[in-house]
């Protein structure tokens, strides 16, 4: 069939029928992603970033380029009926790939664990875990916020590795580890001195001076610890009773 201007001009209105439709579905998925699968700032540094970019490269570009490539009036009904059919199993099916990898990347728990704090997906806990609302009764926040207690010793670091490698489950995740939310405060304390030195180190000490004066906060007030993401790192800022207050 010769490609003729109409034929361009009826491509794109699929198109753009095509574009709007997926754009409603996006608008819904980036709200999740954002507030309640990747709240700031793990959006930023843990993969929310990336899983907003890969939806909509499912979403608003896969689909409707698809749509553009293959719809034709010009076509019998069997034949029209045939290619949206192929648009939407090829479009649900990347889309439900694009969803299922942002969903199970996502942190279900930020665990304090030797100097640092990590996040913790459900895969790293090797099946261990019945529900992720059984971390709920470590921490309200969401995700929650864990202290996990690993002794400095010979024995208790052969322990975790051992449940590692033999159960494929992270130290971060070994929940035998975790620690009631009143800990977390003490582990907080006990790391001030040594991440104050992180901060100078990496040239963050503006961006903490400015959240104190936003905040109308002195050093002396809160409590800092980094996080370090998978696309980046952040500081996460606590009370002295160990409250999770913001981020900078």
């Amino acid at each position: 069939m010769r490609f003729t201007k109409q034929l361009l001009i009826t491509k794109l209105k699929a198109t753009a029928i095509h574009i709007s439709l997926s754009l409603v579905v996006f608008i819904y998925l980036a709200y999740k992603i954002y507030y309640d699968w990747y709240p700031q700032p793990y959006f930023t540094v843990d993969g929310g970033w990336q899983g907003i970019r890969l939806v909509a490269a499912v979403d608003l570009v896969l689909g409707p380029l698809i749509t553009f490539l293959i719809f034709d009036l010009r076509k019998s009904r069997k034949e029209i009926v045939f290619d949206l059919m192929t648009i939407a199993t090829i479009q649900l099916g990347a889309l439900a790939y694009g969803i299922y990898a942002t969903h199970s990347q996502r942190p279900v728990a930020i665990v304090v664990i030797d100097d640092y704090m990590v996040p913790v997906t459900m895969e790293q806990y090797g099946g261990s875990l019945s529900s992720e609302n059984v971390l709920q009764q470590y921490s309200d926040e969401t995700p929650p916020i864990i202290y996990a207690h690993l002794e400095r010793t010979p024995a208790a670091f052969a322990k975790a590795k051992r449940i590692k490698e033999e159960q494929s489950i992270s130290e971060s995740a070994q929940i035998y580890l975790y620690q009631p939310h009143s800990s977390l405060k003490h582990a907080l304390q006990e790391r001030q001195e040594l991440h104050h030195k992180f901060l100078v180190a990496e040239k963050s000490t503006d961006k903490f001076d400015n959240w104190l004066r936003q905040n109308e906060k002195t050093s002396e007030e809160v409590l800092i610890v980094q996080f370090a993401g998978r696309y980046g790192t952040a500081w996460l800022v606590f009370d002295l009773e160990g409250k999770y207050l913001s981020y900078f």
